[in-house]
């Protein structure tokens, strides 16, 4: 990992708990509202489960706290900082934690949410001020939206196959932003799809949660 320094452009290394795996990279990453900065890695080639969850604190001072990732994707917590989630794309899952705000500790890997290879993948997330998840379908054409017992509540349809990502913001947080890709889609589908790799926004009703800076 490396920070950036805005005015000179300059990358300067930090940390690299994973000096010893070249064919990984880290993927999504988030604060939590200790300040506390969790990053995963995936493979290269996204074939082989060897990513990892990581805990980044201000003295500079990391702790892999979950391994097995094919594809360690979106990141979030939950309202009352009880339940963190995690995504990883490989097998399509949208795993919870149960989490300790107090020891930056999580527990009790469950799945909250599996998407059928048929119907896309699940990439990056955000959780809503009610604490409703919200994850981009990769290859899916869509937003979902679950309850915080996992049950599917809504799906927004989007004009593009690969959402990436999506994130509240705007006035008040009630806009819901939304990345997609293009890369790797064939020619015919960027005929059909061809704001592929745009953003969008919509107001879906609900509003998110103040993003939290790292403290380090």
């Amino acid at each position: 990992m490396e920070s950036l320094d805005i005015d000179s452009g300059v990358l300067k290394p930090l940390i690299n708990p994973e000096a010893h795996i070249p064919e990984n990279r880290f993927n999504d990453a988030r604060c939590d509202r200790a300040g506390r900065l969790w990053a995963g890695s995936m493979p290269l080639d996204a074939a082989t489960p060897t990513g990892a969850l990581y805990r980044f604190d201000a003295a500079g001072a990391w702790e892999k706290m979950d391994s097995g990732f094919a594809v360690s994707n979106g990141l979030d917590w939950s309202p009352d900082d009880r339940t963190f989630y995690f995504v990883d794309t490989g097998p399509g899952i949208i795993y919870a934690y149960d989490f300790d705000i107090a020891t930056g500790e999580i527990s009790k890997r469950r799945e909250f949410a599996r998407i059928a290879p048929e119907e896309g993948r699940p990439d990056g997330l955000t959780v809503d001020a009610d604490g409703n998840v919200w994850c981009a379908i990769w290859d899916g054409w869509c937003v979902r939206r679950y309850r915080p017992d996992g049950r599917l509540d809504r799906e927004i349809s989007l004009p593009v196959p690969r959402p990436t990502s999506c994130a509240f913001g705007g006035k008040d947080l009630e806009t819901l932003f939304i990345t997609s890709a293009r890369v790797r889609l064939p020619e015919r589908t960027l005929a059909d799809a061809p704001l592929s790799g745009g953003v969008f926004a919509l107001e879906p009703g609900v509003c998110g949660q103040r993003p939290v800076s790292f403290v380090g």
